[in-house]
């Protein structure tokens, strides 16, 4: 097998491994920015960190002994047998046709995608399969990959100016994406995303990244940038940053964190980061509405970080 495509999301790379004879159905957008070979977003370089694909067109094992760990209810579950963690994209149970098998580790240098026959079909090129990486088996990869390296996945929009980058956790409905698009409108120098931001421990400093996963405001930036500050946004009538401590900032940043809580091995290291990142990282709360010239305060806040 032959590496068919690879992505990068914060200096990871995503390759994909096909069978001989065929080949990937194009890529859509987000992803056509986060493809290719080479650095990473925000000059920093892949090498050395990979995730390995190989996706296969035989139908996967039986899950004999693997126990539910995870589901959203209706399109994916994730199932566990010791270190063995087993994704069923499409179908949450065997009556249920599935479209992909994810199968990998703990530690997700490398994985087994399961290819479906409906995901199977003939295209310009010949035989032609559904990229298998894609949400939310990409997500989880990364999810475990970064958890023993020093890496979170937080559910925030994000900005850059100047070379640097703030972020602004919050759980669905907190408003990430309705502030991304003030800041659009403000014509704030560059957003990073509006829904979800990875932040890591690289070269002795964290660095936030887009990924390709958007909300609502459709912000998904291929890029990086060493991170200044946290701001957690609320409402409020008029705009107000107040400093937040460490023990204060954690309580807010855990639930809008993708924590991996069924996974004890992993959830000490990822505690361990976030206790790193708000000992190295200011935080605040940022109150904010839409006529209260927020744009101007955060920028005042970022040129004296």
């Amino acid at each position: 097998m032959t590496v068919v495509s690879s992505f990068a999301v914060a200096a990871v790379k995503l390759n994909t491994h096909l069978p001989p004879g065929a080949a990937l159905a194009p890529a859509c957008s987000p992803y056509l920015q986060f493809a290719g070979a080479g650095a990473g977003a925000g000059g920093v370089s892949c090498a050395g960190s990979a995730i390995d694909v190989m996706a296969v067109l035989d139908p996967p094992p039986a899950a004999d002994g693997m126990a539910p760990l995870l589901s959203d209810g209706t399109g994916w579950a994730l199932l566990g047998d010791g270190a063995r963690r087993r994704l069923r994209l499409g179908g949450v149970d065997d009556a249920t046709p599935m479209r992909v098998v994810g199968e990998w580790d703990l530690d997700a240098a490398s994985a087994t995608a399961f290819v479906a026959p409906h995901a199977v079909h003939a295209g310009e090129r010949g035989t032609e399969i559904d990229d298998p990486v894609r949400y939310p088996l990409d997500q989880l990869l990364l999810m475990y990959h970064l958890a023993r390296r020093g890496g979170l996945l937080v559910h925030a929009a994000g900005v850059t100016a100047g070379g640097r980058a703030l972020i602004f956790p919050g759980v669905s409905g907190a408003g990430k994406s309705t502030l991304a698009r003030h800041f659009m409108a403000g014509r704030w120098p560059a957003l990073l995303s509006d829904d979800r931001i990875v932040v890591r421990e690289l070269e002795g400093r964290f660095t936030a990244f887009g990924t390709p996963w958007p909300g609502d405001a459709g912000v998904a930036v291929n890029d990086g940038a060493p991170l200044a500050g946290i701001l957690f946004p609320v409402r409020g009538e008029s705009s107000r940053i107040d400093a937040l401590t460490p023990q204060a900032a954690l309580d807010r940043l855990l639930p809008a964190t993708s924590m991996l809580w069924h996974e004890q091995e992993l959830l000490f290291g990822q505690l361990e980061t976030c206790e790193r990142l708000l000992r190295a990282i200011p935080a605040f709360e940022l109150a904010w509405s839409p006529n209260s010239g927020v744009t101007d305060d955060v920028d005042a806040l970022l040129r004296q970080l």
